[in-house]
């Protein structure tokens, strides 16, 4: 039997409801195509869609056809549905896919399936035949619910590859920044890879700052501890310490990690940050190219707040305070930028 006859005193069957309905299937089968993943995006828009898919993706789950591909997709497209716009007007409060179930039948048909769903849909030893990947472009930021439960808020400009999560290890890789909420499993350590190093934890929140084109790199502990190995050296960082990497050098630093994580929150908090830096952070965050003149003068260092209601724009003049920049905007998104 079909979840939308099941679901049918829940829902009406308007067109656009048999629509929705049709395009779950073929979502659920691993036969939708793009056209179809973006009209299923549009429709998850809507809080009743969410709640309608949240139902069929558990029954799906105990549906014998369920597969690989079915699996791979629902990560796709919660990674999708969370991804939000920064740097232009002030957000959206991210939104976690929580069940919220719309009538009495409903509630019916999760009582029953309650027992068995989130053991089998959701079972975090995928052995994917090749991993997951989840990117965001510049201007945006999403937060995606990997396999095994743990959370990841992805910044502007970057991307996590997700591999197979067994009983024995759960690895990704990132390039990029992410905040990490990792679920505890004590026999499966989570493991963070990155170009220079490799973040090793049981169950904790941290940060990892890991972009190429930035010249420190950094791994800061809010709660619980990490292991950071490099090529000849490992080093233990308990929390509010940072593991700083700057090209050949490796220190730890006590820091303030509100400061680290608070771009999750839609903030920049910046301490000391070089304008080179604070420059590619805004090209990320904004998704414009700046042009920083005046080679020489780019280790000036700036330390300030915002939000991110504030527009590019008023960025920039506050940042004039306290130094002497001047800049112009030579294109739709292409700004240039002199220090006197």
């Amino acid at each position: 039997m079909c979840f939308s006859v099941i679901l049918s005193k829940a829902y009406s069957s308007d067109m656009e409801n048999q629509k929705f309905t049709e395009l779950i299937n073929l979502y659920f089968e691993g036969k939708l195509d793009d056209e179809g993943h973006v009209m299923l995006t549009e429709f998850l828009r809507d809080e009743k869609n969410r709640d309608y898919f949240d139902l069929a993706k558990q029954w799906w789950a105990i549906n014998p056809a369920e597969t690989e591909i079915s699996r791979r997709n629902w990560f796709h497209v919660q990674h999708k549905m969370h991804k939000q716009q920064v740097g232009k007007m002030q957000l959206p409060v991210l939104r976690r896919l929580w069940l919220q179930v719309a009538s009495a039948a409903a509630i019916l048909v999760i009582g029953i399936l309650a027992g068995t769903v989130w053991s089998h849909f959701f079972s975090w030893q995928y052995p994917f035949s090749e991993p997951l990947v989840f990117e965001t472009p510049r201007g945006e930021k999403s937060m995606v619910k990997l396999p095994d439960g743990s959370q990841v808020w992805l910044n502007a400009n970057s991307r996590l590859v997700c591999y197979s999560f067994t009983s024995k290890s759960r690895k990704v890789e990132l390039t990029g920044e992410a905040f990490f909420k990792v679920e505890r499993n004590e026999k499966s350590p989570f493991r963070v890879k990155t170009n220079e190093c490799e973040v090793k934890v049981l169950g904790t929140e941290f940060n990892v700052m890991a972009y190429d084109d930035f010249g420190r790199k950094e791994i800061t502990l809010l709660s619980g501890k990490v292991d950071v190995h490099l090529k000849n050296s490992r080093q233990v960082l308990a929390p509010g310490e940072a593991f700083i990497i700057k090209g050949q050098q490796a220190w730890v630093e006590k820091v303030n990690t509100g400061r680290a994580s608070a771009w999750v929150d839609n903030k920049f908090d910046f301490q000391n940050i070089n304008l080179s830096e604070l420059m590619k952070r805004l090209e990320n965050w904004y998704d414009v190219d700046i042009d920083l003149s005046n080679p020489g003068n780019r280790e000036v260092n700036f330390t300030g707040t915002f939000k991110n209601e504030e527009t590019i724009w008023q960025v920039l003049d506050a940042i004039q305070i306290y130094i002497p920049i001047r800049y112009e905007k030579t294109d739709l998104r292409k700004i240039k930028i002199s220090v006197e």
